[in-house]
């Protein structure tokens, strides 16, 4: 690798390629949020809503347009493996197509699953499976994994600044784990991700202007589980790593379902029953829960990647008593705040 290429993997260079992700995400956000508003792609309020007021949505196709341009950047730069531009980069566009349709006109959610089950497929296809029980059950399992990551961060961005926060930790979290095995091309992708959610917040926190959409939010889910399994496959990261780095999300809306399974509700109907949900109808503002979840991420979450990380050989444990301290709260919230919406969706 030449001096010019080591130089971009400084930390100045990947201050300077951030800023430029995340102003030019700012203003593709912008442009995103005026073409939504004349195709009248807009989210009124419902029972599944934790908006009071009509707004845009769908701005998040901006957010995806600079993830795109500036990883296209980087590749003059610092080359990014066949993994992003092969596996990745198709199934993220693939996804956006189906979500800006969908924030317009609802899309099928068999249609919307066969898309997400396509581009599982083709992202794991990148690796060597043998036919073997364990193999198949990892394959099987990753699969499923993948499509609950996608859909969960869909159902968690329904307050303001959630998935933009999310975005931003999770991104950054990644970055540093690459950045510390010695991966620094995938290091400044993850950091990408983060400063494009960066360049989208000041539209949609603490007021939305408009909101991300299933463009962006689906695809964000399937770039955090990409980036996962890819680290898990180089030996960067552990499972119980990657769970932990989006566990505030994971444990919210996996808890949430199973116990909709467990009422006998019709857990496939859309609702309003997560946690951060059943916050705001208490009359929480969005910036309260905000800071609330994300204060969980960083006092609790963040010490227990570095543990983690720092001594692989506990890291199912440190994960363990993690998710049980994150069961544990879900678990009081749901005691004190009851199932305020059982309104479903058909």
């Amino acid at each position: 690798m030449n001096e010019f290429a080591l130089a971009w993997q400084s930390f100045p260079a990947g201050l300077l390629l951030s800023l430029f992700a995340a102003t030019l995400s700012y203003l593709s956000c912008l442009q995103a949020m005026s073409m939504a508003k004349r195709s009248d792609r807009i989210a009124h309020p419902g029972p599944r809503q934790s908006h009071k007021i009509a707004t845009v949505t769908g701005g998040g196709l901006g957010l995806i347009f600079s993830i795109i341009v500036t990883s296209v950047s980087l590749q003059f730069l610092l080359p990014l493996p066949g993994f992003w531009w092969q596996h990745m980069l198709p199934g993220i566009l693939l996804l956006a197509i189906i979500g800006w349709r969908d924030d317009k006109t609802s899309v099928s959610s068999l249609l919307r699953l066969s898309v997400q089950l396509a581009v599982s497929l083709w992202l794991l296809s990148f690796f060597s499976f043998q036919f073997s029980l364990r193999d198949i059950g990892v394959f099987l399992s990753s699969i499923l994994a993948m499509i609950w990551v996608m859909n969960l961060y869909n159902f968690m961005d329904g307050s303001n600044g959630m998935a933009g926060f999310q975005g931003i930790f999770a991104g950054m979290v990644l970055a540093a784990l690459f950045y510390t095995g010695g991966h620094n091309a995938m290091a400044l992708l993850s950091l990408i991700v983060a400063a494009t959610c960066a360049g989208f917040l000041p539209l949609n926190f603490p007021q939305a202007r408009v909101f991300m959409g299933d463009v962006a939010s689906v695809p964000l889910g399937f770039i955090f589980a990409s980036l996962a399994v890819y680290g898990m496959s180089v030996g960067i990261l552990s499972l119980p790593v990657s769970i932990l780095i989006m566990s505030v999300f994971v444990m919210d809306a996996t808890l949430t379902l199973l116990a909709r399974v467990f009422r006998g509700e019709r857990w496939y109907t859309a609702h309003a029953q997560h946690v951060y949900q059943r916050l705001i109808a208490q009359g929480w503002s969005h910036r309260r829960v905000l800071v609330v979840y994300q204060a969980v991420n960083v006092i609790l979450v963040l010490p227990a990647i570095v543990l983690a990380a720092m001594y692989s050989q506990y890291a199912v444990v440190i994960a363990g008593f993690t998710f049980f301290l994150l069961g544990a709260c879900w678990h009081f919230a749901n005691r004190r705040l009851g199932t305020l919406a059982k309104v479903e969706l058909k």
